[in-house]
């Protein structure tokens, strides 16, 4: 049995200001509420709580653009984002990962503003959020502001967000059609599966097949997202050989031991991250 200590339902943002607003005790967020509702079974750690269902925000739900951004409501579910042209023309990979968490029945009430929250480490959104430089507007008790996504994280299931905080939109710059992506999920099966890896990766060329920009990161293996600039400049100005592609491939494997440290899993990891990684390269690059 849920336990709350109240429940409260808003449906716009107004509402949403005054509730939080008059409301004493700590309060928990619902939006799609498939991480909250399972945490609320475990322990009653939500007993005290004050439930806020903020799902009902209309506002909230909005994907639409400006001249140089996608702007995504932060209770978008994921199957709207897997579905909506414009995340499939001006950021697919998000499209691609968004298909990828749970079944049909979680992807039309989980959302990307809760999947960022909840900062699993194995959310499957999040490592093509970092490449796509997803920047987050977080209403708080002193208005709206907007900050870079790996800004909020301080470990895994740990944020720096309060519990009057609010993600309203996660802002993305768009991407023009001359970048190609992958994103690749590493799981235990094909479906339903809770990702052991992801990698999410970004490359353009110019006509000569000079790299003119390049991003690629895992998921499921850090403590929180992270890009690596210093792995973007080993290709950017070349046109890559396949000793260019062998050596990103082992700087990104290198980074599982260096940041997440030697575990049980790290023996599987990096030989499947450096295979998967010169496999992506290689047919995203192709034979230019």
């Amino acid at each position: 049995m849920l336990k709350f200590r109240n429940y409260v339902r808003v449906e716009s943002e107004a509402a949403f200001k005054e509730a939080i607003a008059s409301i004493e005790g700590p309060v928990v967020l619902l939006a799609g509420g498939s991480d909250v509702l399972v945490q609320a079974r475990e322990d009653d750690r939500f007993r005290d709580h004050t439930a806020l269902d903020i799902f009902g925000v209309e506002a909230w739900h909005q994907i639409v653009e400006t001249e140089k951004d996608l702007v995504i409501g932060a209770i978008a579910t994921h199957a709207m984002i897997a579905d909506s042209p414009l995340v499939n023309r001006y950021a697919p990979i998000l499209a691609e990962a968004s298909l990828s968490v749970g079944s049909p029945q979680i992807r039309n009430h989980s959302t990307i503003g809760g999947n960022i929250a909840n900062a699993s480490p194995a959310a499957d959104t999040l490592a093509s959020l970092s490449v796509l430089e997803a920047e987050l507007v977080i209403l708080g008790e002193k208005g709206e502001r907007k900050v870079a996504l790996a800004d909020i994280f301080e470990g895994p299931y740990r944020t720096n967000l309060s519990d009057r905080d609010v993600i309203v939109s996660v802002v993305i710059p768009k991407l023009p059609e001359s970048v190609r992506y992958n994103y690749t999920k590493v799981g235990r099966r094909k479906a339903l599966s809770i990702s052991r890896m992801t990698i999410a990766t970004l490359i353009e060329t110019d006509r000569e097949g000079v790299v003119t920009k390049f991003d690629m990161t895992l998921g499921a293996t850090f403590p929180k997202p992270m890009t690596f600039p210093d792995i973007s400049a080993m290709l950017v100005g070349k046109k890559p050989s396949s000793d260019d592609i062998r050596a990103v491939a082992r700087a990104l494997s290198d980074k599982i031991p260096e940041i997440a440290g030697i575990r049980a899993s790290t023996r599987y990891k990096q030989p499947v991250c450096r295979r998967l990684a010169e496999r992506i390269l290689h047919e995203l690059i192709g034979d230019e």
